[in-house]
This record gives C-alpha cells, sequence and structure tokens, in this order.
C-alpha cells in the first residue's frame, strides 16, 4: 500500500535541491568575486604585470590551463630589450585575447547567478511551505485544505500521470483520516477505499463445457436491473435455484452475472480515476458507496457459484508437475520469506496447496487465473491463503510467493507477488530446478515445526 512516506521522500529531496543551488549560488558568487579580481585592471598592461604574481595565484584556482599560458607570455612583457620586436606585441596581444576569455567566463557566471538566483527566489515560498508539510507530518498534525489544493498542484507540475496524481491525494487523505482517528476515534470500517478500487483487479471465470443460452443471458439482464432492490439474498440464491433447475443453465447464470458486475466495478473505476469526479468530494463519496456495493453483490454471486463448483469435485489436469521458487537478488526465496509472515494456523492449508500441486489433486475452486492485468499468472487459493503461480510451460510452475488476503487486501497481495522477478533464460530455470528440492524440503519443515506451535 502506498503511503504518506512518498510524499515525504519528494518534498526532502525538492528541500535538498534547493538547498543545493543555495550552496551552489555561495560558490558561484565566491568565484564572481575571484574573476572581478583578476579581470579588474585587464586593459592595463603595466597593472597586470605589475600584480602578476597575485593574479596567478587566483588564476591556479579558476582556470589553471590560462593561469599557465599567461605566466610564460608575461615573461616576454617583462623582457624591456624585446619592446619592439613583433614577439612582444604578440605577447601583448595573447595576454589580452587571455583576459577576454576570462571576461567571457565571468559574464558566463553572472548570467548563471543571475539565473540561480531567480529560480532560488521564486522557490522560497514553496520551499517554506514544504517544510511547514513536513513539520505536520512529524508531528502527527492535520494537513489543511489550502496545503493539500498547494500539493495538487505540485504534482501537477512534477507530470505526473493523472491516476498517479489521484493516488498522492489519496495518500493524504488517509493520512488525514488517520489523524482524525488518532483524535476522534473515527470508525474502523472506514477503509482505503480509493486506493483499493485503482488497483483494482479479479480473476476470469471461464467454463468451457457449458452451452450458452439466449434465455439465461436475457435472465441475467432482468434480474441485474432488480438487484437493488434484494434485500435477504438466501431467499433470492433459493428462488434462483428453482428458476433455473438445470445445472449448465445456473453456472451460466452466475458466469454471466460475475461478469455483468464486473464490467459494472470497472466502469465505477474509470469515474474515480477522472480528476474531475475525484475531487468533488460528494461525488467521491457516491461513486465508492456504488464501488463497494457492487463488489458486495459480485463477492455474493461468486461464492455461490463456487458452492455449486466445489460439489462436482472436479480434478485439474496437472499430471507430472514440478515447482521452482522465484528469488531475489541475492539468491534467498521469496517464498519462505513469505512463510515468515503467515500466521501459523495458515500453515498447513500453505503446504496441502503445494502438495495438491505436485501431486496433481487440486480441485477447480482452488486454482484460478487473473484478469488481463496478471493475465500471465495463476493463483492457488485455500480460505484465506493465496500462492501466485507463474507458468512456465504445462509442467512446469514458478512459485512468486504467499500471503494472506484479509478484507480488500487481495490486491495489494497480488502487486507484490506479481511484480517480482521470475526466471526467463533456460540457465535460470536449470539452477532453481536442481535447487528445488531442498527448497520443498525446508519450507515442509518450517511448516510441520512451527504449524505444532501454533496448535500447543
Amino acid at each position: 500500500m502506498e503511503n504518506i512516506s512518498q510524499i515525504i521522500d519528494m518534498l526532502e529531496l525538492d528541500i535538498e535541491k534547493d538547498k543545493s543551488d543555495k550552496d551552489e549560488l555561495d560558490k558561484m558568487k565566491t568565484l564572481k568575486d575571484l574573476y572581478e579580481e583578476v579581470i579588474r585592471d585587464s586593459n592595463d598592461i603595466n597593472k597586470i604585470i605589475e600584480n602578476k604574481e597575485n593574479i596567478l595565484i587566483i588564476l591556479e584556482m579558476l582556470d589553471k590551463d590560462i593561469a599557465l599560458q599567461l605566466s610564460k607570455k608575461l615573461v616576454f612583457c617583462q623582457q624591456k630589450q624585446l619592446i619592439d620586436s613583433n614577439e612582444y606585441k604578440n605577447a601583448i596581444q595573447f595576454v589580452n585575447n587571455l583576459f577576454k576569455k576570462l571576461i567571457r567566463k565571468n559574464q558566463e557566471l553572472n548570467d548563471k547567478i543571475v539565473e540561480l538566483t531567480k529560480k532560488i527566489e521564486n522557490n522560497d515560498e514553496k520551499i517554506t511551505t514544504f517544510k511547514i508539510i513536513l513539520a505536520q507530518i512529524k508531528f502527527k498534525q492535520y494537513i489543511p485544505y489550502k496545503i493539500v489544493k498547494f500539493l495538487e498542484k505540485y504534482f501537477e507540475g512534477k507530470n505526473f500521470s493523472p491516476i498517479e496524481q489521484i493516488k498522492f491525494l489519496e495518500i493524504i487523505s488517509i493520512y488525514n483520516r488517520n489523524v482524525y482517528e488518532r483524535i476522534h476515534k473515527y470508525p474502523q470500517s472506514y477503509k482505503n477505499e480509493v486506493l483499493d478500487m485503482l488497483s483494482f483487479g479479479f480473476e476470469i471465470i471461464e467454463d468451457d463445457t457449458l452451452d450458452y443460452s439466449k434465455e439465461v443471458e436475457r435472465k441475467v439482464e432482468l434480474h441485474y436491473s432488480l438487484l437493488k432492490y434484494q434485500k435477504d439474498f438466501d431467499k433470492y440464491f433459493e428462488e434462483i435455484s428453482q428458476e433455473l433447475q438445470n445445472e449448465n443453465d445456473l453456472k451460466l447464470f452466475y458466469i454471466l452475472m460475475i461478469k455483468k458486475l464486473q464490467e459494472q466495478i470497472l466502469e465505477t473505476i474509470s469515474l474515480i480515476k477522472m480528476k474531475e469526479f475525484y475531487i468533488d468530494l460528494e461525488t467521491k463519496k457516491e461513486i465508492i458507496y456504488k464501488y463497494k456495493r457492487l463488489t458486495y453483490l459480485y463477492l455474493k454471486f461468486r461464492n455461490k457459484y463456487f458452492n455449486i463448483t466445489s460439489n462436482d469435485d472436479d480434478k485439474v489436469e496437472t499430471s507430472d508437475i514440478k515447482v521452482i521458487f522465484a528469488k531475489d537478488a541475492n539468491g534467498k526465496s521469496y517464498f519462505i520469506k513469505d512463510l515468515k509472515n503467515i500466521n501459523n494456523e495458515y500453515l498447513s492449508k500453505v503446504l496441502d496447496l503445494i502438495k495438491s500441486l505436485i501431486n496433481s489433486t487440486l480441485t477447480n475452486k482452488n486454482i484460478e487465473g487473473f484478469t488481463s492485468r496478471y493475465k500471465e499468472f495463476r493463483k492457488l487459493k485455500d480460505d484465506q491463503i493465496r500462492i501466485v503461480l507463474h507458468p512456465i510451460n504445462p509442467k512446469l510452475y514458478c512459485i512468486m510467493g504467499v500471503g494472506v488476503k484479509k478484507d480488500n487486501t487481495g490486491n495489494v497481495i497480488y502487486n507484490t507477488l506479481c511484480s517480482r522477478k521470475y526466471p526467463t533464460s533456460d540457465q535460470e530455470i536449470a539452477k532453481l530446478l536442481e535447487e528445488s528440492d531442498n527448497d520443498l524440503e525446508y519450507i515442509e519443515q518450517y511448516i510441520v515445526e512451527n504449524k505444532r506451535k501454533g496448535n500447543r
């Protein structure tokens, strides 16, 4: 889940840049003073010769190459016996050219000073506001509306996408709710709805064995239009079962209704992604309410469908399955690290799912695909346990990791597990296959030992 530290990092980075600009400005001003000291008498060769040592000392700090060239040429200028010679005139001309170069450098430096000074002056008010915001966050104070609007403009100036801007504004909204909750004991039921909506994903539910029916499709359209009037869903599902006694039609009805609800959920989410809707608080509340209602209905129909399919006791064709485990840059298994965050009560389910995958005893309700967002992955599930897989081929799966789904945290789990690196080269896959038996042995031993502790 995104959090306020992302915004803190951005603000601190800009404050640091401003400090760096001010340090750079001080250095430029010091250099400018040195250049001014050197070129002060640039039109008088005698004064240049007279102040030769001081000029060369300063030039050593500014431009060693010019200092070396000037040192050589001033030797000729000091030799009076060459006063009428061409060599003397050339030396004088050379010195004059060197000082013209120094004058140009000084002017360029002066232009940069003017530009940087203007930038710093323009940023002063903004940087002061950044410091105020950081102080508010540090001391867990409420961020007022005026500053939220300031941050909205700030995010726009960063060229973030509209959805990224909304995410950052919602992070601030969540922060403010947490501050309010700390002071006023805000209800625990208030969830991070918008961020959940922006990262929403759901599984694709398909059954190629079902015969399609236009009549069932018409029933779905009719029932969907009447869903808002339903209050007693136990009674409602009984009526559906009586109305569609053919199992094919009943399954098809639930699948089509689930797809219909998914479409409506995505349509609702598309509204929150539009900034005009997001920044209008009352409209935002209505969108969130609609999203929660649709999600509630979706889960109702989804659970009902899987209650039917679980009675079929169909087995998934997964013969001769092998598994490997995704690993981080240090060669450590993500799955083993994840296990240490799983409560003991769930560990036996984790082991059962992996064994069922390897032993070809998974039922349809235990393995699913995702929407197009995670279409290259599949998931194993039992109760609250979610294990994400990346199919290498039909007989080899890479296990990305495991998590426990609670309330609306499923999308957070999938975001994390599906973003991990999986092996793509034959060498990587072969290496992980060699390590697979040891990994499985360690995992089984860890689960058995810790499952016992949890049951004591």
